[in-house]
């Protein structure tokens, strides 16, 4: 029994029960919504409430997201870049394609076949060659589902890497959806990011947990662990905080150059035959560099493996609210699950101009997100909506929904979350759960098991 029914129980003697079983024709159950006001130490919504009129930072995009406003996490995420341009490579005003390919054909000569520096040079020269109009480039390709083409291609491979935006709970997600068909192929590690550096032993993990990283807050993010946890992966924690008096290039690849080690240590080190699947932030996974000087943990776990690494990317073709890459501009019409545009010819991934020459080999589109009673459709996959009670809206109006299995406590990660409002409904699967209801000063307001059949 977790402590929140413990506490629950203890007071439904001596307080008001708004109801004590609630059906609905939906198939859900909530039973004995219990009225209490214990007062949390410490979390993050209230850092959301103060936040509500300083929204231009990255971490409200991440508290947005945390609190279950998908759509407000990407429209903070867009409100704060610029439009992304693929022919920002050709520097059109100073340059022209003729000049370009004429340095790069005399910079490529310089470096031995197969070395990083060659296979960029040979990479942006196979981007100069592409159509000029984004109309004409995608008729040299065909579109297929995301899922089975990146399994196919994680078969030749003992490391996949692939990559998330800190706000983005639509590519947590995905990552949860290759989780299975990568395990019956040999997958058996998971390594995340999020993971906190003083958790490196993780192997009696029985739920994720608030306290075991800060991007476990979020509900896609505790889901993707739940079902690496359910499936059987043993989980690898590797980030590492870094010295902040070094400068910025300086602190990242250490970082970087660590974070590899760590994964190469706890993995294929101890097994050889075990398969490894990275879910990394932004762009760690990338595989080359132009330069010595930066290296990313994509390109030091290719040094330190000797082998080859299949790197993804999925938070670049993605809707960002009218500031969507060019090549996703267009392509987004013909989207209706993460897919990928294989050329025709030579059955090369498509990737846009400044990843591809940064080193990924498949890069994701994903539809744009359509939400259903205020929830994004992505996170519907095998599951349903239901609705809460009406006297539960009412009296709970802006206060933080969180829903956890039950025998969990309170420092899981919930499996889902959202601020209650009019329109929004709950996302479960077959189950037994407790809902509890926070508001804005941490006072923690009711809990109600809850039943889905």
């Amino acid at each position: 029994m977790t402590y929140i029914q413990i506490l629950g129980l203890s007071m439904m003697l001596c307080l008001s029960l708004i109801t004590s079983c609630t059906c609905n024709k939906e198939g859900i159950v909530y039973d004995r919504l219990t009225e209490h006001h214990e007062e949390m130490k410490d979390h993050y919504f209230k850092d959301y409430c103060n936040n509500l009129l300083n929204l231009d930072t990255e971490e409200s995009e991440i508290l947005s997201s945390f609190i279950g406003n998908h759509k407000e996490a990407s429209l903070l995420a867009a409100r704060k870049n610029e439009k992304y341009l693929v022919d920002i490579l050709l520097e059109q005003d100073k340059m022209n394609n003729e000049d370009i390919k004429k340095y790069f054909n005399e910079q490529l000569i310089k470096y031995e076949a197969g070395t990083d520096e060659r296979i960029v040079f040979e990479r942006f020269l196979n981007v100069l060659d592409r159509p000029k109009h984004v109309k004409d480039l995608f008729e040299e390709y065909s579109i297929e589902e995301a899922k089975p083409y990146i399994v196919r291609q994680a078969q030749n491979f003992h490391f996949t890497v692939i990559n998330e935006s800190h706000y983005s709970g639509q590519n947590r997600a995905f990552t949860k959806e290759l989780l299975k068909p990568l395990w019956d192929i040999g997958y058996r590690y998971l390594a995340l990011e999020t993971f906190s550096s003083g958790d490196t032993l993780l192997s009696d993990l029985k739920y994720p947990s608030r306290n075991k990283g800060y991007y476990l807050n979020e509900s896609n993010m505790g889901n993707l662990v739940r079902e690496a946890l359910s499936i059987g992966y043993k989980l690898i924690q590797y980030d590492v905080p870094v010295n902040g008096h070094l400068e910025l290039l300086e602190r990242e690849n250490l970082r970087d150059q660590a974070q590899a080690e760590n994964i190469y240590n706890r993995t294929l080190k101890k097994d050889a035959v075990g398969k490894v699947l990275i879910h990394s932030g932004y762009d760690h996974q990338i595989e080359f560099s132009m330069n010595e000087i930066q290296e990313f943990m994509g390109k030091s776990l290719k040094k330190i493996s000797k082998q080859d690494i299949l790197t993804i990317n999925q938070n670049v073709m993605m809707e960002k609210k009218a500031k969507e890459n060019d090549y996703y501009d267009f392509a987004k019409q013909y989207i209706r699950t993460p897919s990928v545009f294989i050329n025709k010819k030579s059955n090369e991934c498509l990737v846009d101009p400044i990843k591809y020459v940064g080193g990924i080999d498949i890069q994701v589109y994903h539809p744009e997100t359509r939400y259903i009673e205020g929830r994004p459709n992505w996170m519907l996959s095998n599951k349903k909506l239901y609705s809460l009670p009406k006297k539960v809206k009412e009296k709970y109006i802006d206060c933080l929904l969180s829903i956890r299995p039950e025998g969990e406590p309170y420092d899981s990660t919930p499996i889902d979350q959202f601020v209650i409002g009019d329109e929004k409904k709950i996302i479960l699967s077959k189950g037994e759960y407790v809902i509890s209801i926070l508001d804005c000063n941490l006072v923690l307001k009711a809990t109600i098991p809850t039943t889905v059949h």
